[in-house]
């Protein structure tokens, strides 16, 4: 069996590259799925085109000059709206200092229409309800960006569900035949990466002038995978040879 004595995965049989193959190749796909949902959840926080440094401010440490419904309304829930006039009319609430004799008459109605749907008490979308005026006031006040536990609860699910894949990739590179030195900095550089990545997140929450962290972060996250898995296939297909 190669992993009893490795000559590396150019010699494999094919029953073996094709599952080593696979796994490579869908990983790499689950890995370019998990960036378009950070991009397409995060690059509306400032409203405008495109994943920027100022996104990822405002996600991790706030636009605190708005409330966080604000922020909200203006960022990724905007398109949500049935009308402009019914943006407009939730912006002018705010602005006024969110009357409650204004709740049941105009603003109640907009939010049924534009919010229930995913942030009712049954969906209750990313813990947001908003089915009451007292559900709405827990979002009247100052955006601080991503809360503690809302952070703790990501850092966890991410860690854990990255770790075993940055494994299992590391496994299959251990038995390619490339020099031990680029080995170990290869897996140490993808190991190391999800601390970094998960710990850039709380730098930017501690400070806005550490928000380019999370992007350098994710940019090291993404070279792992891409070097475990494009260094693997180059051994298995084009790299001629059993000796590096």
């Amino acid at each position: 069996m190669f992993w009893k004595e490795s000559k590396g995965l150019t010699d494999l049989s094919a029953s073996s590259k094709v599952a080593i193959t696979l796994f490579l190749i869908l990983a790499g796909i689950g890995y370019l799925f998990g960036f378009f949902t950070i991009y397409t959840t995060y690059s509306p926080v400032d409203g405008e085109k495109g994943l920027s440094v100022k996104d990822i401010r405002l996600t991790f440490w706030g636009k605190r000059e708005t409330t966080r419904l604000e922020k909200s309304i203006d960022g990724t829930m905007k398109e949500y709206f049935a009308s402009e006039a019914d943006y407009n009319a939730t912006k002018e609430w705010i602005a006024a200092g969110a009357p409650r004799d204004e709740w049941d008459s105009t603003i109640k109605p907009i939010f049924d229409t534009s919010c229930s749907t995913c942030h009712s008490e049954e969906a209750a979308v990313a813990g947001a309800i908003t089915a009451t005026y007292e559900d709405v006031q827990e979002f009247l006040t100052m955006d601080t960006g991503k809360s503690p536990s809302r952070l703790v609860s990501l850092s966890h699910t991410h860690w854990l569900a990255t770790l075993p894949v940055i494994f299992l990739l590391a496994l299959i590179f251990s038995f390619t035949t490339y020099k031990e030195g680029i080995k170990v900095f290869v897996m140490a550089f993808s190991f190391l990466s999800i601390p970094v990545d998960i710990g850039s997140w709380w730098l930017a929450k501690l400070s806005p002038a550490l928000s380019v962290l999370v992007i350098l972060g994710g940019v090291a996250l993404a070279l792992s995978f891409l070097l475990l898995i494009l260094l693997s296939l180059y051994e298995m297909y084009i790299k001629k040879g059993s000796t590096a």
